[in-house]
């Protein structure tokens, strides 16, 4: 097989993989095996020839088990977010003003200046207080008056955390990390995730905080696994932070 060949077959083995449909990657897995055993064959000759095919045959058969289960996993998970976000979103319109904010893309958001990892992580630790007192206690209060109904975790991301981020999505830009500081509003119902989200555009009005960007994926739709949040960025004290409001029931199945 060409190099060319090869590149083709890995590039139409994970276009395959994209379209989660297990009866196309089979096809696909087993046409590369019988084709890699006609190289095998021809290179090596009749006396090595069963013994190496049958061994990639294991191997590429190994492959196809992992590459089937791991569909099926991500299916079931996908099927019950939907399931969870349905019952729900009962009764709520598409793009309804009852699924929370409209979403606000701002795609070159960064942290102030172009400081290194540790700076950011020192800047967080130092805010964590007062961003817990003038902002989560804020707006727990303002949604959820009895205390009894939402439940907000927050913490600092760890630097560990931070690093992979970087490398992965970000170029190795810390400025680009905008969670270093962050929380998570966790609510039972729809209704109490937009009062979640009425609080913070009152303080938004009131100049104590300035949302940044939105994603909702409750009114936008769904990650490709069926996962559906709110992720909203906020300025505070100048530095950028996150904000989540999970519905319980999607986050129980995460």
């Amino acid at each position: 097989m060409s190099v060319q060949g090869v590149v083709f077959a890995f590039t139409f083995m994970m276009s395959t993989f994209e379209t989660s449909n297990r009866t196309m990657i089979i096809i696909v897995l087993v046409s590369i095996v019988g084709q890699y055993g006609l190289v095998i064959h021809e290179e090596r000759g009749a006396g090595t020839e069963l013994a190496c095919y049958g061994a990639f045959l294991l191997v590429m058969g190994g492959v196809v088990l992992h590459a089937v289960r791991s569909l099926e996993e991500a299916e079931a998970y996908k099927k019950a977010f939907g399931v969870a976000f349905a019952k729900c979103a009962e009764g709520i319109e598409p793009d309804s003003d009852r699924l929370g904010p409209r979403p606000l893309s701002n795609p070159y958001l960064a942290q102030e200046e172009n400081e290194s990892v540790d700076f950011y992580l020192a800047e967080a630790a130092r805010l964590y207080e007062a961003f817990q007192r003038d902002v989560l206690d804020v707006l727990s209060d303002a949604a959820d008056p009895t205390g009894e109904v939402v439940t907000v975790l927050s913490n600092l991301k760890q630097r560990k955390r931070v690093l992979q981020k970087m490398r992965l999505d970000y170029n190795g830009v810390a400025a680009k990390v905008k969670d270093y500081l962050r929380a998570t509003f966790v609510v039972t119902t729809l209704e109490e995730v937009c009062r979640v989200w009425a609080a913070v555009e009152q303080l938004n009005t009131q100049g104590k905080l300035d949302v940044l960007s939105i994603k909702n994926r409750f009114r936008a739709g769904p990650t490709s696994m069926g996962y559906r949040d709110i992720n909203l960025n906020i300025g505070y004290a100048g530095h950028v932070c996150e904000i989540q409001i999970q519905l319980a029931a999607i986050l129980e199945i995460k």
